[in-house]
Formats: structure tokens, sequence, C-alpha cells
């Protein structure tokens, strides 16, 4: 986990979102909504930042290799290999939009890169305490944060997440951690006491896109921030969301992130989702959660022998 970030006072503004082009037979629900409802899958390689050297957003079939091949390096945990299960098996494709391969999700700012402020930057090079205390460890390692919080993860692993949509309520489930978030499309804001980990997420339609901004997210670490779908988060973070169905099978996600003390500007990400037929089951996350024990006891023998040395 990373140190606490304290704020810089810094005025943003919304980055705008470009037109995509949204087919006109998309399916409806009976009060004539644009119908989320069923289980919806990334599943590519593309990182959320630009790798280095990787000049352009749109990249053709040398960059594609060198994008999934670096990635794949990147996804293996340890020189032990396991056959059954094996994490840099289950994609190899980039994301393709418009027709074009993507470097990365993120399409603001154009350089691909996450904005970071000088200071964000400096508590970031401090990430190797805290393998010896259980309250340090990541909350999503504990079993205590969930993929559908905002921002949504994209996952190169096939784990679908389900949509489903109400008059009052866009409710998300997904086969991964805490399994359900509910975006309120009638409540009115609650008070800002009121905050969970996966923050107050509040939804309205702008023609047949839905837009949802959460914010009042409780961080529990004594860090002061925690990362959520590939996005670091404090409690003074705003994440706005759009979802866009671009045909029956295909949904455009964005999203824009707005925090003054960690980003030193707004930065937008984007990526489609594809609909398939393959349902959400229990993940039953802290039933196998050994790696919290295997990581704690490693960390606490590798500072006796620090000590007897």
């Amino acid at each position: 986990m990373r140190v606490l970030i304290a704020a810089i006072a810094l005025i943003v503004s919304p980055m705008a979102s470009p037109a995509f082009a949204q087919a006109a037979d998309i399916p409806r629900t009976t009060d004539g909504k644009p119908d989320f409802h069923g289980y919806w899958f990334s599943g590519f390689l593309t990182p959320m930042e630009r790798p280095d050297k990787i000049a352009t957003l749109a990249v053709g079939p040398e960059d594609e290799a060198r994008i999934i091949a670096l990635t794949k390096e990147e996804l293996k945990e340890s020189e032990v290999y396991d056959p059954e299960f094996d994490t840099t098996a289950t994609a190899n494709v980039l994301l393709e939009m418009n027709g074009e391969k993507r470097s990365s999700l993120i399409v603001e700012p154009a350089d691909g890169k996450l904005p970071l402020t000088a200071l964000a930057q400096a508590a970031l090079k401090q990430d190797e305490e805290g393998f010896d205390n259980p309250e340090d460890r990541p909350s999503a390692e504990r079993c205590m944060d969930s993929l559908v919080n905002a921002p949504l993860a994209a996952s190169w692993l096939l784990i679908p997440i389900q949509l489903m949509l109400t008059p009052d309520a866009l409710v998300m489930r997904i086969e991964d951690l805490d399994p359900v978030r509910i975006v309120s499309l009638s409540d009115a804001p609650r008070p800002d006491a009121l905050r969970t980990r996966g923050g107050q997420s509040r939804g309205r339609w702008e023609g047949d896109t839905l837009v949802v901004e959460t914010d009042s997210f409780a961080i529990r670490s004594r860090q002061g921030l925690t990362w959520s779908g590939g996005a670091f988060i404090t409690a003074d973070s705003k994440v706005i969301e759009r979802f866009s169905l671009l045909g029956t099978d295909a949904l455009l996600y964005q999203f824009t992130v707005e925090d003054p003390s960690l980003y030193a500007r707004p930065w937008r990400a984007e990526y489609v989702l594809t609909r398939i037929a393959r349902p959400v089951y229990e993940y039953a996350c802290h039933e196998g959660n050994h790696a919290l024990i295997h990581i704690l006891t490693a960390a606490r023998l590798g500072k006796r022998e620090e000590a007897a040395d």
C-alpha cells in the first residue's frame, strides 16, 4: 500500500467525452431506457497506462505484439509455473475500438499516462512496508473490496460482470470479492458522514447514456488511499462513469477520475465490454485466501533473518 497523500488545492473541470455512434436498434427496457441487463466481459491485455516507447493510442501489428509480450511478462507472478493457473494464457488480444487496437485504456492525457502529482510520485516510491501486518495489506487482498467499485476494473481473466437495471437503480454483481454495487437513480445524496468503501454512487440519464458519479469513499487504510479499477483513490476522489450501448452486445464504458491530491488534472479511460452467455458464480474469496497467510509468514521470517544477520 501507499503512504498518506495530503490534498493540494487545485481547481479542475470535467473532461468532455467524445461521441460514439450508438445503434438505433439497441435493446430497451419497458420504460424505453437502454437495456443493460445481462453478463458482460472485457477480456483483453491492453494496460491502463501506455507502455514506454509506444507513441500512439492506436497501434499496428508490430507494437501490438510488443505490448502483448510485455503485459504477459508483467503478469508472471513467480518463476514457478503452475499449468492449472496460467493467468497469461487467458487473453491474447488488445482492446479494439473503432477498428483500432489500443495501447492503453487511458485516452486523456494524450500520452496515455496517469498525470500523477509530484507529491503522488514521491509517495508511490514508498511501497515496501506493511508486509508483516494484516491491517496494512491491500483491502482487495483481504477480500474487503470489489472489482465493481468505481471505476470498474477491466480484466484479462474470465470474470464477468452482471448488470441489472430498474427505474430506480443499476445493480452490478461480479464473480470476485464483494459481489454487489448499487447505483441509485432516484435517491438524494446521503450526508457526507455516511461513507463506504465503494463510495456513494448516483446515476442520471443523459439521453441514452447512463452517467454515474461516485464520491464519499471511506478509505480504511492508514496510508489514506487505495487502488480501485486501475486508479488510486482517496477519500476526496470523484469518479464519473458513462455507460452507453453501442449495439445489442457491445457496451461502451468510460470513466473520469478527479482528485487534486493525486493527479495534476482529471484523466479519462475507456473500453468496451462484450455481452456473453456465461453467468456469474459465487466466488467465496476468503475460503481460498491462503496468499495473505503466506505473505505475512514470509515477511516475518525475513525480518527474523535480517535481525540474525
